[in-house]
């Protein structure tokens, strides 16, 4: 599988998660549609959560430890993201590896590019 499906299936999982989202208002009654209000994705924030998870489980092991923060941090979220792409979303082991991999790039570049912005004054 290529990389560009790969990350065209990330999006398609947000655009789906976005859509159950949307729908359930839907049925709930709850769903005003607004192009003033500013709606959140729950698409981006489910794809982002393990890896949130397992980057503040890294830090939790790495203190007990007593260093090496970003390395802890980095590679339990890439585990906690695999685990849950192969436990949950049935993803074989090979595909979640490179999914994380690239969902892991992602976030880095989210967050370098803020520290950036932010360090830019």
């Amino acid at each position: 599988m290529k990389i560009i499906e790969i990350i065209k299936d990330i999006f398609d999982d947000v655009d789906a998660t976005d859509q159950r989202y949307e729908d359930s208002l839907k049925d709930s009654g709850r769903y005003v549609p607004s192009y003033r209000r500013r709606r959140g994705s729950p698409g981006i924030w489910l794809l982002f959560l393990p890896q949130i998870l397992g980057f503040v489980l890294g830090l939790a092991i790495a203190k007990m430890i007593g260093g090496g923060y970003l390395v802890f941090g980095v590679l339990a979220a890439f585990g906690v993201g695999t685990y849950k792409s192969v436990s949950f979303d049935k993803i074989t082991l090979k595909y979640a590896l490179l999914r994380n991999a690239i969902i892991l790039v992602m976030i880095t570049l989210f967050f370098g590019a803020v520290i950036l912005l932010s360090s830019a004054d």
